[in-house]
């Protein structure tokens, strides 16, 4: 049980709820300086959105990153899995941004093969 092994309190999953407990405050909030942390602390780190999603769109996604403070390594490119195109990724010295193509706002219910190869190959340092 996934549940289990990540030491999770078991609770039944849902991939929306119509109760979002949301504050305000935190709505409004950035989390810019959080990514500037975070890039001091030199981890490595994956962004990536669905290329159909029509709730947080990847034109929203790139909108953002260009607000923080990236050094580009590599320019945009097609990723490719299963002898398609899985979608296209940008590197940054910081970061790297994907997106999923054919998949939604939950990118590994909408795209599970994309999404396990996307995680994986980033998760063991391979390239994207």
């Amino acid at each position: 049980d996934v549940q289990h092994a990540i030491h999770a309190l078991p609770t039944a999953w849902t991939d929306c709820s119509r109760v979002v407990n949301y504050s305000y405050p935190d709505l409004l909030s950035s989390m810019l300086p959080v990514y500037e942390t975070l890039f001091k602390s030199r981890l490595r780190i994956l962004v990536y959105s669905g290329d159909v999603d029509a709730i947080v769109p990847f034109t929203g996604t790139r909108q953002w990153l260009s607000m923080l403070p990236l050094t580009p390594s590599h320019p945009m490119r097609p990723w490719q899995t299963l002898d398609q195109v899985g979608g296209w990724v940008t590197d940054y010295l910081e970061l790297s941004f994907a997106t999923v193509r054919g998949a939604g706002h939950l990118v590994p219910g909408t795209q599970p093969a994309r999404a396990f190869w996307l995680f994986s190959h980033f998760v063991h340092n391979q390239p994207l």
